[in-house]
């Protein structure tokens, strides 16, 4: 596997994909799949339409960001492309919208898409050589959808779909992925990787448990609301659960969200604001009658290398590192000065990555927050 990051910050749209494609080693026909992440700056269908037209060759995925990352740095305004090419590994891309709506509709062409390949759906063995890339558009909650559609078609708990969710640098208006130059913003792209190559997908978060446990009594699953904590109006009980003055509330949501456990393992569940009337927006689904945790900040440097030490020990020699960091985590690392330093890490060993921050993050059939999706393939 070889990865090739490349980077512009050129503003017009055309001349940035001259630009980036002037800058890799081979002529574009030459790669396998292209993974690109960009500023919703950018004329999204026109980069898609580009790309796709220069890499003929190549199944091209992207998405709009809240920021790009690369060696470059936590950047914006900015588009980082990631050309992967690989005799030994085989790539099938497909994209479906009104995912949010009546995802069971595209049962046919995921089926296909995998298959093309040769992942066999309901295999239980599929996931040994293959797994799958998913970008989500970020404003339709459609994430939640897209999972439990995934895997009532692969039918497979193990085979693991990461990505994370497309933003629009804090706009919140739309967002955009394509594959193969087709654009959504009502929907999803995934790519399956079949490869006989070690891959090892990573989850982090930067929080732990306080034990401040609350059981959400009243929920609208649909537009992800909490309406009411432990019988209670939510920000009063939330204010209460950290002894805080309940006007503090709003201050202390992006270092206190809410952990849920599923199988052992703890997500992140972030919150989004409260309401005048104090019920709680959040970023990915809350069910009526679970119960979450309030959790807290960790060493976010000490965190940040203790699980770069353990992907390296699964993948000593990583030859493609894909990041997708969630926004709210990044708006912390700006706090604390931290993205030079998290960059930093990464290159002192040796290693080349791309990425961006995202509205959400997906790993398996968890959609969650504040989380660092790592997905990294060796050699």
């Amino acid at each position: 596997m070889d990865q090739e990051i490349v980077f512009t910050n050129q503003p017009e749209t055309e001349i940035a994909v001259k630009e980036l494609i002037g800058q890799l080693k081979n002529v574009p026909g030459k790669y396998d799949a292209v993974l690109f992440f960009a500023s919703s700056d950018y004329d999204f269908s026109l980069l898609s339409s580009l790309l796709h037209d220069k890499f003929c060759n190549a199944e091209v995925i992207g998405t709009t960001t809240s920021g790009e990352i690369s060696n470059s740095g936590f950047t914006t305004k900015s588009i980082v492309l990631s050309a992967l090419s690989c005799g030994r590994t085989r790539f099938s891309g497909i994209a479906l919208d009104g995912v949010d709506k009546f995802p069971i509709v595209h049962k046919q062409k995921l089926e296909d898409a995998a298959r093309k390949i040769g992942i066999k759906c309901a295999d239980s063995m599929s996931h040994k050589d293959a797994f799958a890339i998913t970008f989500v558009n970020g404003l339709c909650n459609a994430e939640e959808a897209l999972l439990s559609f995934f895997y009532s078609v692969i039918k497979n708990d193990n085979f693991m779909i990461a990505g994370g969710s497309a933003g629009d640098d804090l706009k919140f208006q739309k967002t955009f992925a394509s594959y193969n130059g087709t654009v959504v913003s009502d929907g999803a792209v995934i790519l399956f990787v079949k490869t006989p190559l070690p891959f090892f997908i990573q989850k982090e978060n930067i929080f732990k448990p306080t034990g401040r446990r609350t059981k959400i009594t009243q929920a609208d699953t649909r537009i992800r609301k909490i309406i009411s904590l432990d019988g209670m109006n939510p920000r009063t009980r939330y204010a209460q659960l950290l002894g805080i003055p309940e006007s503090k509330a709003g201050d202390a949501a992006l270092t206190n969200p809410f952990g849920r456990v599923f199988g052992g393992h703890t997500f992140i569940s972030s919150i989004a604001g409260f309401n005048d009337d104090g019920t709680i927006n959040m970023y990915s689904r809350v069910l009526t009658n679970s119960t979450v945790e309030i959790m807290e900040l960790i060493p976010i440097e000490e965190k940040i290398e203790d699980s770069l030490n353990t992907a390296l020990k699964e993948i000593p020699h990583p030859k493609c590192i894909i990041l997708i960091n969630c926004i709210l985590r990044t708006i912390i690392f700006q706090q604390q000065n931290l993205c030079q330093k998290i960059c930093s890490l990464y290159e002192s060993h040796g290693l080349k990555f791309a990425g961006f921050s995202s509205y959400g993050e997906q790993i398996g059939r968890i959609n969650s927050n504040q989380t660092l999706v790592n997905i990294i393939i060796g050699e």
